[in-house]
Parts: structure tokens; sequence; C-alpha cells
């Protein structure tokens, strides 16, 4: 497996990780838990809210969750009680990208119009060697294969001007995953590293899941479901 770092999340966090990815990968998800994780294990993090694209399953809903495990959030300009939904980018967003003092996680809209926003922070990102990495399920119909994949990556890369640092591997079946879906999409995720040099940084998973992975996939990531409990509870 092509890796960055066994130990990758505290080596990358030294930086900005900004996550990208197509509509539905899972960005927020891994956004809240990569989160949770740093402020256990690191200290002060900060998740940054940018997804002015998409009204639904945006980590700033997670607002509760992330302040009671000391994690601060930043998303829109007015505050997120009043006007939830406005697409206004908070100023702070700035200040903390450059705050080494932070751990810092930037969760972005998706495809090539949810990156956009970037763009009115492309230096401090490129001061802070900020790393973006991209979120990717091959169960999503636009995602399903290798160029499909490339295509999504190219055309994030061509808005923003800057190349993807890394690849999440976040093959899922929500509750339905099984330990296969997810080296599924390693095999697909390692033909897009083969094309494009960008490597598979990490398999995300449910924390059962990821006991069952074989040790090839590591490193793997544990996540919990902290944004669509009672969505899958009342289906």
């Amino acid at each position: 497996m092509n890796r960055i770092s066994s130990n990758f999340l505290i080596d990358m966090a030294k930086s900005p990780i900004v996550l990208t990815g197509h509509y539905g990968s899972g960005k927020s998800e891994l956004a809240v838990n990569l989160a949770v994780r740093l402020a256990r294990s690191a200290g002060d993090t900060v998740v940054m809210d940018l997804d002015i694209a998409n009204p639904y399953f945006r980590s700033r809903e997670m607002a509760g969750v992330l302040r009671a495990r000391g994690v601060k959030l930043v998303s829109n300009a007015y505050g997120f009680d009043i006007t939830q939904d406005l697409p206004a980018v908070s100023p702070q967003v700035k200040s903390f990208l450059g705050n080494v003092h932070y751990k810092r996680i930037v969760d972005v809209g998706g495809n090539s119009s949810g990156a956009r926003v970037l763009n009115q922070f492309s230096d401090t990102l490129i001061e802070s060697e900020a790393k973006i990495l991209a979120v990717v399920n091959v169960y999503r119909p636009e995602t399903d294969d290798a160029e499909k994949i490339i295509t999504m990556i190219e055309s994030i890369e061509t808005e923003i001007g800057r190349k993807v640092d890394g690849i999440l591997n976040n093959a899922n079946m929500l509750r339905e995953t099984e330990p296969i879906h997810v080296l599924n999409g390693l095999r697909i995720l390692m033909e897009v590293s083969e094309k494009t040099g960008i490597p598979v940084v990490a398999n995300c998973a449910e924390k059962e899941v990821c006991k069952r992975l074989p040790k090839s996939c590591r490193p793997s990531l544990p996540i919990y479901l902290y944004m669509r409990p009672a969505w899958l509870d009342c289906c």
C-alpha cells in the first residue's frame, strides 16, 4: 500500500488537513472523526466548515458534539444558530488556518464547485503547507471506477490550482459495510494511485469493521457514525 506514514494523522496534522471529494463521499463525517481523534491525542483542534454548496450533512450540524469533546468549530460569518444555511464564510478562517497552535481540519463542499471556496485562502494554504486530501467512496455512482475518480480529482486540482496530496479510502455501505467493501475500494484507489502518483494514505471504516481488516490495509482510521444515526434508525 502506498502510504505517507504509518502515523499519518499526527504527521499530517502539523499542517491544516483539507478534505475534498464528491458530494456524499463522507467528508463531513471524517472531519468530525478526525477532529475528535486529534483533540483527544494532540490537544487544541478546530474544524473549519467551508461547505457553502450543500445544506445537508455538514460538520457544523455536529457543533454540540464537537464542543463537548473540546473541538472549536468555525463555520459561517453570522453564527450557526440563526443562519445555518447562509452561504457566508467566517473571517476567522484565515486566522485559524495560519495558527500553528491548533490542529486544523477544513471541510469543503463537494466536487470542484464546492472546493472553489478555497481560492480565497490560497496564499494562506500555501504558507501553512496545507494537505489536500480527496475522500472517496467507490460505492457512490459518480466515483465507482478509477477513471471517474481521476476526473473528479483533476477537476478539483484545476479549480484550486493545487495538487491533491493524498486519498482517503472511505468505501462504505453505511451500516452494511463489510471488510470486502473496504478492500474493493482500496483495489480501485490503488489503480488511481498508480496512474496519478497520489498516495492512498488510509482506509476509513467503522471501528468494528477496522478490527476485521487485514494488516495489509493499515493504516486504518476507525470512525464513528456521528452524522447519520437518527436518519439511519428511521429507515
